[in-house]
């Protein structure tokens, strides 16, 4: 009998943390549509992408008994100048929330109280939202660029005050603007960086530091969906 309540013990042990991982209801997700447009001394050029938000509730052992869990699926934004340099929109900012779930919310939804799985529910239903909406400079993505593409420890930020000594003058962030849409998330950056599929093997052999661009997981920076 005790043993089998030492194994009925282990087998609680074993099923706890995988309970916790259990959603609770299917939860809600939502797409937007990201586009950048940046004034150059040719005019204006624009980047453009679609991200998609889906956010849950997770058994846990917090007062309510529930954790919000959400990720975004996209790749960064670039926009190629008429310079030659690309803009890389990352998939995180340098707001309060850290990434573009946080900001589209912030944007679209004005019942937004950092409740993200309601919020994405608000959102999915396109109920008591916008439809878009232009984003404030101090809630833009991480905006950076690389001085080779080939090289990722050549990557900076660049501050929108600071574009016209990175791209030259005459260069600025004319608008952020997002809305929301049923089109598919964005593929294709692996092409533009290539060594992207294989960074968890390069990342070892290089040491580097970017300021202001958050190095923990450098990949997810750029795509969720290279694997």
């Amino acid at each position: 009998m005790r043993w089998r309540s030492f194994l009925n013990l282990i087998a609680l042990a074993i099923m706890l943390p995988v309970l916790s991982l259990r959603f609770v209801g299917t939860g809600s997700g939502y797409r937007f549509r990201m586009t950048i447009e940046v004034d150059t001394p040719s005019g204006p050029w624009a980047g453009t992408s679609v991200y998609e938000v889906r956010a849950f509730y997770r058994l846990g052992i917090n007062p309510e008994g529930k954790n919000h869990v959400w990720d975004v699926r996209g790749e960064a934004l670039m926009v190629d100048l008429p310079n030659g340099a690309t803009l890389f929109a990352l998939l995180k900012t340098g707001n309060i929330h850290g990434d573009l779930a946080g900001m589209s919310m912030l944007a679209l939804d004005p019942a937004f109280r950092n409740d993200v799985v309601e919020s994405a529910r608000r959102l999915a239903r396109r109920k008591n939202v916008l439809e878009s909406a232009e984003i404030a400079p101090t809630e833009y993505p991480i905006i950076a660029v690389f001085g080779d593409t080939a090289d990722p420890s050549s990557i900076r930020r660049v501050l929108p005050a600071d574009f016209s000594a990175a791209f030259g003058p005459g260069h600025a962030v004319k608008s952020v603007a997002i809305h929301l849409t049923r089109d598919r998330v964005t593929k294709g950056i692996g092409k533009r960086l290539p060594w992207l599929i294989n960074f968890q093997k390069i990342g070892r052999k290089l040491r580097f530091r970017a300021e202001g661009i958050p190095l923990g997981d450098f990949k997810r920076l750029f795509s969720t969906e290279i694997r």
